[in-house]
C-alpha cells in the first residue's frame, strides 16, 4: 500500500455536519484556503440541502480555484438523495473540473430515471477513474436499466455496487454492459466490485460468461455473497449437473467453480495480455520514434546534398515505402492490434510529444521523484531527482511503492493516450 503523506491540502470534518449549515462550514475553510485537493466528508447529515449548497458554492467563480484542484470527494453516509445527485451530477459535469474520485456509499438514492441517466451523462464527459455507489440499496435493479444503459466513461477504472440489492432479473442488463467490446460502454473499467447483492449462481455466472466473450479490460471483480443458495442452476454452464436448486452443498461446489473460472480469465488471460501489451507497445513506440520520425540532421542535409547522395549515405530502411516501413515495424508487436499500433505511430511522429532533452534548472518538488533513503546510491535523501526521464535507475521511492514514480506515471500517461492498457481483439468484419 502506498503512504500517504500528510497535507494541508485536504479538508477533512472533524465534528457532525448537518444540513445548509454544515455547507457553510466546509465553505468557510474552503474560501480560507488556497488550495484544496481532497474533501473528506464522510459520515455526516449535509442531506440534500448541505450538498446543493457545497455544491452550488463550487460552481461559483469564487471556487474556481478549488475546481481545478480537488481531485476527490468522499462523502459516504450523508443522506443524500437524487435531488443532492443532481447537484453534484451538474458539478461533475463542470469543464474545469478535475475530480478523479467520487464516494457517494451508503445514502438514500433513489431510482429516478431522468436523474440517472444525467449523472450517467456527467460520468462520461468528466475526468472520474473511480466512483463508489456502494450501500444505496434503494436503487436496485435501476442501476443497470437506467445508469449502466447510460455510461460509457472512457476514463472510468474502478467502479463500487456493493450492497445495492441487484437481482437476477438484471443480470443480463449487467452481463451487456460487461460485454461490450474494447469499444464499448465498460472497456475502461479494470475493478468491478458487486458484492451483497441477490444476483444468485445464475447471474454471477452471467457475470463470468461476459467477461470471458467480450471483455479484456477488468482485472478484479468481486461476487461474493450474492444469495447463491436456493437459486436456479444456469442451463449453459458445463461444471453445474441439472437438478432443479441447488442444496448448500451444491452451492459450495458452483461457488469454487465459478470462482476458479473468474480467476481464470482475470488473471491468467486478462492480466497476461494487458502485460503483453503494455510491454510491445513501449518497446514499438521506441523504435517507430527513430525509424518513422525524420530527425533535423536528416532534414537539413537533404536540402543540401542530391537525393542519389542521400540513398547512399542514409540508412535504406528510410527509403522504403511508409507503408512497407509501419508492416515491418509490426512485427515487433505481434499483439496489438491494428488500431493500437496506428496510434503509437500517430504518437511517434509527433513533435510535441518528444520529451525535453535537458533537465529541469529549477528544483520543483511537485513534479520530481523523491529519493529512497532505503538505498544510499549516491542521492541526497528526500532531494528531488531531475532527469528528462523521471528516476534514475530505480533510486525513487515509487519502486518500493511508496510514492508514485515519475517515470511510471509517464508510461501510464502514454498507455492511456494510445489505448494500449489492455488487449483489444480485432474486429471482425
Amino acid at each position: 500500500m502506498a503512504v500517504p503523506i500528510p497535507s494541508r491540502s485536504t479538508i477533512v470534518s472533524k465534528e457532525i455536519l448537518e444540513g445548509t449549515q454544515g455547507a457553510h462550514t466546509i465553505i468557510s475553510q474552503l474560501n480560507s484556503s488556497r488550495s484544496i485537493t481532497k474533501l473528506k466528508l464522510n459520515n455526516n447529515r449535509l442531506g440534500d440541502d448541505g450538498v446543493s449548497a457545497l455544491f452550488t458554492f463550487l460552481k461559483s467563480p469564487a471556487a474556481s480555484r478549488h475546481r481545478s484542484s480537488i481531485s476527490e470527494i468522499h462523502l459516504n453516509d450523508n443522506g443524500i438523495g437524487c435531488r443532492g445527485l443532481r447537484d453534484i451530477a451538474d458539478y461533475v459535469n463542470g469543464n474545469e473540473v478535475v475530480l478523479k474520485t467520487l464516494w457517494l456509499a451508503n445514502n438514500k438514492l433513489g431510482p429516478d430515471t431522468d436523474v440517472l441517466a444525467w449523472f450517467a451523462t456527467t460520468v462520461n464527459h468528466s475526468r472520474l477513474e473511480f466512483l463508489s455507489l456502494t450501500g444505496n440499496y434503494k436503487l436496485g435493479d435501476a442501476v443497470v436499466e437506467t445508469f449502466f444503459r447510460h455510461l460509457k466513461a472512457p476514463r472510468l477504472r474502478e467502479l463500487h455496487i456493493n450492497a445495492m440489492g441487484l437481482t437476477a432479473r438484471c443480470a443480463s442488463g449487467l452481463a451487456e454492459w460487461i460485454s461490450s467490446g474494447h469499444n464499448g460502454r465498460a472497456y475502461s473499467l479494470h475493478t468491478l466490485k458487486c458484492s451483497g447483492n441477490n444476483l444468485g449462481i445464475k447471474g454471477v455466472w452471467e457475470v463470468i460468461h461476459a467477461i470471458e466473450m467480450g471483455n479484456w479490460s477488468l482485472m478484479n471483480v468481486e461476487v461474493y455473497a450474492n444469495q447463491l443458495a436456493g437459486t436456479e442452476i444456469p442451463n449453459d454452464n458445463p461444471p453445474i449437473q441439472q437438478s432443479g436448486h441447488l442444496s448448500s452443498s451444491e452451492t459450495e461446489v458452483s461457488w469454487k467453480d465459478a470462482e476458479r473460472a473468474l480467476h481464470r480469465v482475470l488473471h491468467r488471460r486478462n492480466s497476461y495480455w494487458k502485460r503483453q501489451v503494455e510491454m510491445e507497445a513501449l518497446n514499438l513506440l521506441k523504435y517507430s520514434r527513430t525509424l518513422i520520425f525524420p530527425s533535423k540532421v536528416s532534414l537539413s542535409s537533404a536540402d543540401q546534398q542530391s537525393s542519389s547522395d542521400l540513398a547512399r549515405e542514409s540508412f535504406p530502411f528510410h527509403n522504403l515505402p511508409t507503408e512497407l516501413r509501419l508492416q515491418i515495424l509490426a512485427v515487433l508487436a505481434p499483439s496489438l492490434s491494428c488500431a493500437q499500433r496506428t496510434r503509437i505511430y500517430d504518437y511517434a511522429a509527433n513533435l510535441s510529444t518528444l520529451p525535453p532533452l535537458l533537465p529541469r534548472l529549477r528544483r520543483d518538488t511537485g513534479h520530481g521523484c523523491v529519493a529512497d533513503p532505503s538505498r544510499a546510491l549516491g542521492t541526497s535523501v528526500g532531494f528531488t531527482l531531475h532527469s528528462s526521464g523521471g528516476c534514475a535507475e530505480g533510486k525513487c521511492m515509487g519502486t518500493g511503492n511508496s510514492l508514485v514514480c515519475r517515470r511510471d506515471a509517464e508510461r501510464t500517461k502514454f498507455l492511456e493516450s494510445v489505448g494500449c492498457r489492455a488487449y483489444e481483439p480485432e474486429c471482425s468484419t
